[in-house]
């Protein structure tokens, strides 16, 4: 059984029906096949608490093939969810997306995950949407927040060290001095994320929202350090209003999530 669809597979009686609906064999095993067959019949789809739920976007379809279900020495760095989450947790990392599923991936690393990974696949020379996790486990990202929130990072490193080799796999970036007047980035030398990503992350936050029943709640719109309780009242955060110490995403919050609840799409 391919490790992508391990959890899902857990309830063999939501396959069987599943299946019987995409118009496939029902022998409640999930694997390419039906994979195939649910893809023809709702489109793009995202694992949601254990099931298949439809997801309203077109830029890229949601690549299942970089699981992080269990990690080379047998451990894991995930823990099973007691309740729906109640909000999804924006960061950066990596340098695109396989460098970053590469971090995770690794068993003698910090052990930490993250549910979706946005950005360039290098080898394949474009945009993707990979989910490592599904949003039924509780991804290691934003420590206390972990339990009540979805993991997202875009993949492409903020700090100038790296801007030989992101401006490569972002040639629309830009190097600047952050002008936000929070002492976590002002007067920082920042990698500026570029309309391509982040039309592609905002689009991705915009369609994931709405598939996981958060798009009643409003968007976090400012760059306050957050209790729990007050991050739960809002359908997207920055890693920023968890950890005084974190700065992610804070120089690219007007781009990726700000004015969502106003205007939606990227303009």
């Amino acid at each position: 059984m391919l490790e992508q669809f391990k959890y899902i597979n857990k309830d063999r009686d939501y396959v069987k029906s599943l299946q019987e609906e995409v118009g496939t064999i029902a022998d409640g095993a999930y694997g390419p096949n039906t994979h195939k067959a649910v893809l023809s019949h709702f489109g793009n789809v995202i694992f949601h608490m254990g099931k298949v739920v439809p997801i309203n976007f077109d830029m890229a379809e949601v690549d299942m093939s970089a699981p992080l279900y269990e990690l080379d020495d047998g451990t894991k760095n995930w823990y099973q969810r007691k309740a729906d989450p109640s909000s999804i947790c924006v960061h950066w990392g990596g340098l695109n997306t396989r460098h970053c599923y590469n971090v995770f991936n690794m068993s003698k690393g910090r052990h930490v995950s993250s549910h979706f990974l946005l950005g360039f696949n290098h080898k394949q020379q474009k945009l993707e949407v990979l989910q490592c996790l599904d949003t039924g486990q509780v991804a290691y990202h934003a420590g206390k927040f972990n339990r009540h929130s979805i993991g997202i990072d875009v993949c492409m490193h903020p700090e100038q060290k790296y801007w030989e080799k992101t401006k490569k796999w972002y040639p629309d970036a830009s190097l600047e001095v952050c002008k936000i007047p929070d002492s976590r980035v002002k007067g920082r030398k920042i990698v500026m994320i570029g309309d391509e990503l982040a039309e592609f992350s905002r689009e991705f936050l915009i369609a994931l929202r709405e598939a996981v029943n958060l798009d009643h709640k409003p968007v976090c719109e400012n760059l306050d350090v957050l209790s729990i309780e007050e991050a739960k009242k809002f359908s997207i955060v920055g890693h920023h209003n968890i950890s005084a110490r974190k700065w992610d995403v804070i120089p690219w919050v007007e781009k990726i999530y700000y004015g969502i609840d106003d205007e939606g799409s990227f303009s």
